[in-house]
């Protein structure tokens, strides 16, 4: 019957007419088939008309059951009718049904066995019975595995997998269901597919949902797959509200609760209204930021204003009307879950119509049930702090946002994957917005301690030590051929294909990834306090700029001799201008055959260089080098093209923690020696790179009896090199993957080394100079996160990465990164060396940045 619901209707029906038309009294055994046809066609029929057709079918099964006074048929009807009311979200009368049924349980088959066992631990989970839910599946497994059927084992492991989910357990999660993946079985993958991609929405890989939840829509084919279709739907329209996409998630929203009304699907239907509510609030709350400042000509003075916002009284009371009816509907049918998301809609809308006190009251009734999800427990904990604010309790207010920074962070240890770390950031946005609103009116210390504590909970070294895995290796050897294919080849059509195939590899390889990510031990990180970190500023004589947006403005929080500051300094629009200009112009400019148009091209450069540096350095004052950590607006900059930065050292770092931290000894380790003893310099060349070998000699040439050059160059002594103290240089050329940054290569003699290779070792170099191309960019992830190849290194625990964010000329590279290694050699730190190797040649060795921390020789 499984993905055929029609044709399972009209053979079963076909099958009770036979019954009813076979004449004279029925025979017990004519009555117990023509109950089982019943309690089949229940199904059947609810998939294709709804929960009363179905309710309909199971009380003729009823009648016969108690005619017949048989408990084996009464164990079954209460199987069916428990899986029915499930799928509508009575989950009271589920539990009920699936009780009947266990207590039973030698009514059925060891199949079915399993089968009521699997029914019975989801079931357990939605009503937040987590030891039972465990104990079913253990039992599940049990069987399947006893009884050695492929589709048994399928549904038991991809349920142990999702039981993993509902327990918050997400790099668990993924493994058991690639798991469950790796199995043969000829079954309806449908269920499968979307509680997977529930899994990714809660894991914070948003864009990599909204692929899974299409891809499973188009594979609903014909009819009866209603409740299916709307349960896709419902979990589109969450993941385009995470992106911001509004008009997407009301639409899919609003499809999944008119398809929910017509199958009855009660509870179902509640959850796609809070939805839509939620895209309604969002709306007014996105329509009101900046008009609300140009309406009363202040700047914002109300805070309450600024955090909660004003919305339509009319509209937002309606909304909040609504959402308390969907509170009394969860509440009948028993879904303490329901009710409590119900009651936080509704405090969302009454905060927006100004009823704060209304608000509380909603807040104050909740149950607090534990979902397991980090995604919910963190929008409950924004609602709850906003309405602190607007009844003027602060500090609790603040509080609750230091708590939920602490979630977060926890909700990403046991995750060796640097994409499951930086996407779940996206959880913690409005809350590190919110936090940011309330510090800027307290000064710039709050300020500073609001940015790092969301900066923190998600810049910490992840788990190391991931053990090799044959079918990931495999799986990137063959992205390693096609990437040398793609090179070779001229043919659209063969071009096309081959993309394609790199495509589906590289959706392999992160899958394989996601799943492997929590075998590995938890890496130990130095804590580092922000006054601690101010101090590590004074004793390597830096000072800090740390830029923000707030308010549609570029503000910043610095650290100058010592003493915080804040400054509001130009609009976001405009800096995000200047800042694109100045990265197409340089862009350009790297071209050595401009002719006539390089004046104009160095001309416009030079102008918006010169205009940032007006408004975002200046106003510091400072001459001292600089520690700089940027938003979003100002990202890939190359910050040695501003006048005031030239022949400056500085350093871009994730955060002021993570600065001080890279120039602490490492947990455990001894003090580095000097002389032969002292960590090794490793040089690696790629091939086309005409200056590469002589490059790299000269930096051998330079260190001396330390350094080591290896040429042909290969990917395992990179990796190996890389995994040690010391120095490494890679001239090779790098690709920055957009889309897919963790695919960002260097191209060695032996093929492409991707940044997600590193992860099974991690990353102990000191100090990581990559001269080529423009491997220092990384790609923007909701949640305020980026992610690619230097801030790869950076992350599994390199010290410092010196990496381009615009392209370089071969020789220009060539001649910069020998200085700079010159420099480095004679006992300058990495910021000041790369600053006086970049002053002393071409000005497109801007795009050179020194990244992370500071290295000192």
């Amino acid at each position: 019957m499984a993905g055929r619901p029609v044709d399972a209707a009209r053979s079963l029906t076909a099958a009770l007419d036979e019954i009813d038309r076979a004449g004279a009294a029925p025979s017990r055994e004519r009555l117990e088939l023509r109950c089982k046809t019943l309690i089949t066609l229940a199904l059947t029929e609810f998939m294709l008309s709804g929960v009363e057709a179905a309710s309909a079918r199971l009380a003729e099964a009823e009648e016969v059951v108690d005619d017949l006074g048989d408990d084996r048929l009464r164990a079954r009807l209460d199987y069916q009718r428990a899986n029915i009311h499930g799928r509508v979200g009575d989950l009271a009368s589920a539990w009920d049904g699936i009780e009947g049924a266990v207590r039973r349980l030698d009514a059925f088959t060891e199949p079915e066995q399993c089968s009521v066992h699997l029914s019975r631990g989801m079931l357990a989970f939605e009503l937040l019975r987590p030891q039972e839910a465990l104990e079913s599946f253990a039992e599940a497994a049990r069987l399947a595995h006893a009884l050695g059927g492929p589709a048994q084992e399928f549904m038991a492991r991809h349920n142990e997998g999702y039981a993993a989910y509902l327990l918050g357990d997400i790099p668990r999660s993924l493994a058991g269901m690639a798991r469950a993946e790796e199995l043969e079985s000829d079954v309806f993958t449908g269920p499968a597919r979307l509680d997977r991609a529930q899994v990714l929405l809660e894991a914070g890989l948003v864009k990599e949902a909204v692929e899974a939840l299409h891809a499973g829509l188009e594979s609903l084919e014909g009819d009866g797959h209603d409740q299916m279709r709307a349960e896709f739907e419902l979990a589109l329209a969450r993941a385009h509200r995470l992106l911001g996409h509004l008009d997407l998630a009301a639409g899919a929203a609003a499809s999944a609760r008119e398809t929910y009304g017509r199958i009855g699907a009660t509870a179902w239907a509640a959850k796609a209204m809070l939805v839509e509510l939620l895209v309604d609030l969002d709306r007014q709350r996105r329509t009101r930021r900046t008009r609300q400042a140009q309406e009363d000509g202040t700047p914002e003075s109300d805070l309450v204003r600024r955090v909660v916002g004003v919305g339509d009284a009319t509209v937002a009371l309606a909304a909040a009307a609504t959402a308390d009816e969907l509170t009394e509907i969860a509440t009948e049918l028993g879904d303490p879950e329901l009710a409590d998301s119900a009651r936080v809609v509704a405090a969302q809308a009454l905060l927006l119509a100004g009823d704060a006190a209304g608000a509380n009251t909603r807040l104050l009734s909740l149950e607090r049930v534990s979902t397991g999800s980090l995604s919910d427990e963190l929008d409950a904990a924004v609602v709850t702090a906003m309405t602190l604010v607007a009844t003027g309790d602060l500090a609790p207010a603040r509080r609750i946002l230091v708590r939920a920074s602490r979630r977060l962070a926890a909700g990403q240890q046991g995750s060796a994957s640097l994409d499951l770390r930086t996407a779940r950031a996206v959880h913690g946005a409005r809350l590190s917005e919110l936090d940011l609103e309330l510090a800027v009116p307290r000064g710039s210390s709050s300020v500073l301690e609001a940015l790092e504590r969301w900066r923190s909970a998600t810049d910490r070294l992840p788990s190391l030590g991931r053990p090799d895995d044959e079918q990931l290796a495999q799986l990137t050897e063959q992205l390693r051929a096609v990437r040398g294919h793609l090179r070779g080849e001229s043919d659209p059509a063969q071009l096309r294909e081959l993309h394609d195939h790199a495509s589906r590899l590289e959706r392999q390889i992160r899958d394989r990834d996601w799943a492997l990510s929590r075998s590995g031990g938890s890496a130990q990180t130095v804590p580092v306090r922000v006054r601690e970190a101010r101090e590590h500023l004074r004793q390597v004589d830096r000072d800090l700029v740390w830029f923000f947006r707030h308010q549609g403005r570029i503000g910043a929080v610095g650290v100058i001799g010592g003493r915080a500051m804040m400054r509001d300094l130009v609009a976001a629009d405009r800096a995000a201008e200047l800042a694109q200009r100045i990265r197409v112009d340089l862009r350009t400019a790297a071209t050595h055959h401009l002719g006539p148009l390089a004046g104009a091209v160095w001309s416009s450069l030079r102008a918006s260089a010169t205009e940032l540096d007006d408004v975002l350095l200046r106003p510091w004052r400072s001459s001292r080098g600089l520690v700089v950590v940027t938003c979003p607006e100002l990202s890939a900059l190359p910050w040695a093209l501003l006048p005031s930065m030239s022949g400056r050292p500085f350093t871009v770092a994730l955060s002021l923690t993570s600065f001080a931290r890279r120039g602490a000894p490492r947990p455990g380790a001894p003090a580095p020696p000097d002389g032969p003893g002292a960590p090794g310099v490793h040089v690696s060349v790629g091939p086309s790179v005409p200056r590469a070998s002589s490059e790299g000699r000269t930096i051998v040439g330079t260190w001396g009896a330390r350094a080591r050059l290896a040429e042909p160059s290969r990917r395992d002594e990179l990796v190996g090199a890389l995994a040690r103290p010391g120095v490494v240089h890679v001239a090779a050329h790098g690709t920055h993957q957009l889309e897919s940054p963790l695919f960002s290569s260097l191209m060695l003699h032996d093929g492409p080394v991707f940044a997600h290779e590193l992860q099974p070792t991690g990353v102990r170099a000191d100090h990581v100079v990559l001269s080529a191309c423009e491997v220092g960019l990384a790609s923007a992830r909701p949640g305020h996160e980026s992610l690619g190849l230097a801030l790869s290194l950076l992350s599994l625990g390199a010290r410092s990465v010196v990496a381009a964010v615009s392209p370089v000329p071969d020789d220009v590279a060539a001649t910069t990164m020998t200085r700079h290694h010159e420099l480095l050699a004679s006992g300058l730190p990495s910021d000041e060396a790369l600053a006086r190797a970049v002053a002393e040649t071409e000005d497109v060795a801007a795009a050179f940045l020194n990244i992370g921390g500071q290295h000192r020789p």
